[in-house]
C-alpha cells in the first residue's frame, strides 16, 4: 500500500514536472491564492461581527459575493477563450488584493455590498482558469494529471489556510487588545498572499494563445474578429440543447439554494452554538476540507459500484441525516463529526455530478454547460444567502439547516427522475469546479 501511494505520488511529480515551467508555475500561484482566499474566507464573518454587523445584513453582503461570481461566470470563460492567461491571472491576483484590501478596511454598509460583488466576480477567474491553462500548458499524457494536480493544490491551500487562518488573530493579539484590530490584521495577511500569487503567474511566459506567427493585425482587423467572435458564441448559446442543460441545471439550483442557506454562516454557528476561538474553529475547517479531498478521491470508486446517477443521488441523500444532525444536537463531537462527514458526502457527489454533466453534452457544449452550472449554482447561492441571513438573525440556525436538507432531498429526488434511464458511457472525467455544497 505504502509502496503503491508513493509510485502514485511519484507519477504526478514526474508529469507536472516534465510539463514544464509555465505548469509549475500556474500551480504556485494557483496556491497562494488559495491561501489568501481561504483566509478571508475563515475570517471575514468573524470580522464583520465584530465590527457590528448583524446576520442579516452579513448575509447581503455573502450574497453579493456569489453574484458576482455568477455574473462573472460566462463571460470569463469566453475570455480565457480569446486572451492569454498570464495576463488574465496577473490582473485577476492583483485585483482580488485589492478588493480584500478594501473588504478589510472600508465599514460603510453601501460600498461594501459593491466591494463584495466585484470581488465575487474577480475570483471566479481563479475558478475557471484550470481547464484552459490544462490545456494551453500540458501535453496530451500531462493533461489528466496537471487538472488533478490543481484541485489537489486547492484543496491543500485551503487546508492550510485555514489551520493558519484560525491561529493568526492568536497571533495578532499578542500586539494589539483588540479583537477587531487583530482580525483586520489577519485579513491583510490574506490580502498579501493573494498579491503574491502576482509573481508566479507573472512569469508564465508561455501561457498564452497560439498563433501563426503572423504579422500584427491592424485595429480594424481585431475589432472585425471580436465581433465575429462573438457572433459564434451567440450561435453557440443557440445551438444548445437546452432541454437537457435545464434537467442538469435545476437539482443544482436546488442544491445552491440550500447551501446558500447556511454553508456561508457555519463558521459563525461554531462561534455562536459552541462558542469556539478562531484557532479552533480553522481546525475545524482545516479537518473538514481533509474530509472533502478524502471525499473527491473517493467519488470514483463510488460511481464504479453504482454507476454515475445513483451515486449522486446516494451520496447526496447520506448526507442529509447529518445535515439535521446540525440542526438539532448541542453536543460538540457528535455536530464536528456530522459536519466533516456531510461535507465529505457531498464533496463525493459533486466530482460525480460534474463527470455525468460532460458524458451527457456534445464534447463541444462542455464549456457552455459548465458555465450555466456555475452560473446557476451561484444565482442560487446568492439569493439564498440573503436570506439565510435573515433567518439566522430572526430564528438561529435550525430551521435553515432543516430547509437545507429539504432542498437537497429535491434535488436528489428530481436528479433520479431526470436520468434515473440515461445509459452512461465512459469517458475521462470533465474536469470542472466543485463548489462548496
Amino acid at each position: 500500500m505504502h509502496r503503491a501511494v508513493r509510485s502514485v505520488v511519484r507519477e504526478y511529480i514526474e508529469q507536472v514536472r516534465g510539463a514544464g515551467r509555465g505548469p509549475r508555475l500556474y500551480l504556485a500561484g494557483l496556491f497562494l491564492v488559495g491561501l489568501g482566499q481561504s483566509i478571508f474566507s475563515l475570517l471575514l464573518n468573524l470580522y464583520l461581527r465584530t465590527l457590528g454587523f448583524t446576520d442579516s445584513g452579513i448575509g447581503q453582503i455573502l450574497s453579493k459575493l456569489s453574484l458576482g461570481a455568477a455574473v462573472a461566470a460566462i463571460p470569463v470563460a469566453f475570455v480565457f477563450r480569446g486572451a492569454g492567461a498570464r495576463l488574465i491571472l496577473v490582473l485577476a491576483a492583483a485585483l482580488l488584493s485589492l478588493v480584500y484590501l478594501l473588504q478589510t478596511t472600508i465599514t460603510l454598509p453601501a460600498l461594501l455590498l459593491l466591494v463584495s460583488l466585484f470581488s465575487g466576480m474577480v475570483a471566479t477567474v481563479f475558478r475557471l482558469s484550470i481547464a484552459p491553462v490544462a490545456m494551453r500548458e500540458g501535453t496530451p499524457t500531462s493533461r489528466p494529471f496537471l487538472f488533478s494536480a490543481a484541485f489537489t493544490v486547492s484543496f491543500l491551500s485551503a487546508i492550510l489556510g485555514s489551520a493558519v487562518g484560525g491561529w493568526l488573530p492568536h497571533v495578532f493579539r499578542l500586539f494589539t487588545r483588540t479583537d477587531l484590530l487583530a482580525l483586520r490584521w489577519s485579513l491583510y495577511v490574506a490580502c498579501a498572499c493573494t498579491l503574491l500569487a502576482v509573481i508566479p503567474f507573472n512569469a508564465m511566459r508561455g501561457a498564452e494563445p497560439r498563433t501563426n506567427g503572423g504579422p500584427r493585425e491592424g485595429i480594424g482587423r481585431q475589432i472585425e474578429r471580436g465581433f465575429s467572435r462573438a457572433w459564434g458564441y451567440v450561435c453557440e448559446v443557440g445551438e444548445l440543447d437546452w432541454i437537457l442543460n435545464l434537467k442538469l441545471v435545476l437539482p443544482s439550483l436546488l442544491i445552491g439554494l440550500g447551501a446558500g442557506l447556511i454553508i456561508p454562516f457555519l463558521n459563525l454557528y461554531f462561534r455562536d452554538r459552541f462558542a469556539l476561538s478562531e484557532v479552533h474553529i480553522g481546525i475545524l475547517f482545516g479537518v473538514m476540507q481533509a474530509f472533502m479531498v478524502l471525499g473527491n478521491l473517493f467519488g470514483p470508486a463510488v460511481s464504479r459500484r453504482l454507476g454515475l446517477v445513483a451515486g449522486v443521488v446516494v451520496t447526496q441523500l447520506a448526507s442529509v441525516p447529518f445535515m439535521v444532525i446540525l440542526a438539532v444536537s448541542h453536543s460538540f463531537p457528535v455536530v464536528a463529526a456530522a459536519f466533516c462527514l456531510r461535507s465529505g458526502l457531498m464533496n463525493m457527489n459533486q466530482p460525480l455530478t460534474s463527470h455525468f454533466a460532460m458524458e451527457v453534452v456534445p464534447e463541444r457544449d462542455h464549456a457552455m454547460t459548465n458555465s450555466l452550472l456555475s452560473l446557476s449554482w451561484f444565482l442560487a447561492w446568492s439569493v439564498s444567502a440573503d436570506i439565510g441571513g435573515a433567518m439566522i438573525e430572526r430564528q438561529g440556525y435550525t430551521q435553515p439547516l432543516l430547509i437545507a436538507a429539504g432542498l437537497y432531498v429535491a434535488a436528489s429526488v428530481l436528479y433520479w427522475y431526470f436520468f434515473r434511464n440515461v445509459e452512461e458511457g465512459r469517458v475521462p472525467r470533465g474536469e470542472v469546479e466543485i463548489p462548496d455544497a
